[in-house]
């Protein structure tokens, strides 16, 4: 699979299983290594129940680390990336979480300054809830980017709303 970013750079991620996270450390010159949050070493760690403490879901509730969880790094102008390339990410392609202003700055929630992205098979990077998404649905994408959902996921599809509606930053609260 070849992956083409915005800035006309390829390459291959080989396949599943292969270590994505420092194929795309290396091509956003990344400044740290966070590590795996699987050995809870590194910038971001979990709690004991497999939780975050530095991040909450798009309602402010506890965000479980699963998806999150099998590596990071912080590029050179602070971006946090959390890469997803495990089973939940087997059959359909990597998930990579980015926090646009930093895990050190607030609010640290989905939907506001972290945003959910995939890789698919076929190398597109698509915002997590667009049609070929892992949450790709109509009624999955809205249970998951909603301000009364009670998902534990809640706010892993913003990054569909985000890019689709002129509004959405306007909206948030």
């Amino acid at each position: 699979m070849m992956i083409k970013t915005e800035d006309n750079i390829e390459f291959d991620t080989i396949n599943y299983g292969s270590n994505l996270k420092t194929r795309l450390a290396e091509q956003f010159k990344s400044a740290q290594d966070c590590g795996s949050i699987v050995s809870n070493k590194g910038c971001v760690l979990k709690n004991d129940d497999d939780t975050f403490t530095a991040y909450k879901n798009y309602t402010g509730n506890t965000l479980a680390s699963a998806y999150f969880d099998d590596g990071g790094f912080i590029s050179t102008d602070g971006t946090m990336y959390l890469i997803e390339q495990g089973e939940q990410a087997k059959n359909t392609g990597y998930i990579v979480s980015i926090d646009v202003n930093g895990y050190k700055k607030r609010p640290n929630k989905m939907g506001y300054d972290l945003f959910m992205f995939q890789i698919t098979n076929d190398g597109r990077v698509l915002p997590m809830g667009a049609e070929e998404t892992y949450w790709g649905t109509e009624s999955a994408r809205e249970a998951r980017c909603k301000k009364t959902s009670t998902f534990n996921e809640n706010g892993f599809t913003c990054a569909y709303y985000a890019m689709t509606d002129n509004n959405y930053f306007k909206n948030l609260k």
